[in-house]
Formats: C-alpha cells, structure tokens, sequence
C-alpha cells in the first residue's frame, strides 16, 4: 500500500502576491457577494409580496364566481384545481372528478 504523496506545486502556479493585495481582492469580492445577497433578498421580498397578493385576489374573484380553488392538481402538479358544482377540475389538463 503506498500512501498518497502530496506533490509540490510548481513555483509558477503559486500566487506570489502580498498576503495584503489577496485580502483586498477576498475582501472586494465578499463585499459584492453581500450585495448581490441583499439585492436578491429584496426582490424575493416583492416576488413574495406580489404572489400573496395575486393570491388573494384569485381567491376573491372565484368566490365571487361561486368557485372554490382547491390544492395542486395530482396529475399536472401546474395549476389549483377548481371546484364548483361538485366538480373538481384542472384548468391546465383538463382532470376532473366529483367530489
């Protein structure tokens, strides 16, 4: 059994920069990562709140409607399924069965 020797690495391949300069660059690239994190948080903050309200008001038109919107589709898993007169059904598949 011969243990694994760790080769060197070639003297080109190393960064022979400042300790001080690789911080800097470490550092500029945290500070963007955290930006982009913060501008990604925010969108998602108004993606959610969009979808709350669309939410809300698909569940008013249908009540208005006299129709219920029920969980996910079983078969399609892409739309509610909508109730009304006893019937379940997918508005994207077409699935349907009574209640």
């Amino acid at each position: 059994m011969n243990p694994r020797i760790p080769t060197r690495i070639d003297d080109r391949q190393r960064d022979h920069r400042p300790v001080r300069t690789r911080l800097e660059d470490a550092t500029t690239r945290l500070e963007r990562a955290e930006s982009q994190l913060q501008e990604m948080t925010a969108r998602l903050d108004q993606v959610e709140s969009r979808l709350q309200l669309l939410d809300r008001t698909v569940h008013a038109v249908a009540r208005q409607s006299g129709i219920s919107v029920g969980g996910p589709c079983n078969r399609c898993e892409r739309s509610c399924l909508l109730i009304a007169d006893g019937m379940m059904q997918c508005p994207t598949c077409g699935y349907q069965r009574s209640i």
